[in-house]
């Protein structure tokens, strides 16, 4: 019986670790799930909006921008984003200057 005991408490420490583990994985491919959404419709916003004929080499638009074109008509899929800060998440999208068009977009969440 004095055997069992730590088997079972060894048992019982691999089994919280496991769930840790995957739950924070959960979070995490939300996490990147919510980013790829931002990133998305923050490149087809650049697209539409804003011209690439301005100066800066990076433009920064923001959840609130977004829900705003979805409002005038625009169908950016923003599912998922409900709870997060409108104004403190954001992409920041780089802009190619060869073709004026959206290169790439850092996503900055505040949910």
């Amino acid at each position: 019986m004095k055997k069992v005991i730590p088997i079972i408490v060894l048992i019982i420490f691999l089994a919280a670790g496991v769930g840790v583990y995957l739950y924070i994985e959960n979070i995490e491919s939300e996490n990147t799930k919510l980013e790829n959404k931002m990133k998305t419709a923050s490149k087809a916003y650049f697209e539409e909006y804003v011209s690439a004929n301005d100066s800066v080499n990076m433009y920064k638009i923001t959840l609130e921008d977004l829900e705003n074109a979805n409002k005038n008509g625009e169908e950016y899929d923003l599912k998922g984003l409900e709870k997060c800060d409108k104004t403190n998440t954001f992409a920041n999208v780089t802009i190619n200057y060869k073709n004026g068009k959206a290169k790439d977009a850092q996503v900055e969440l505040k949910c």
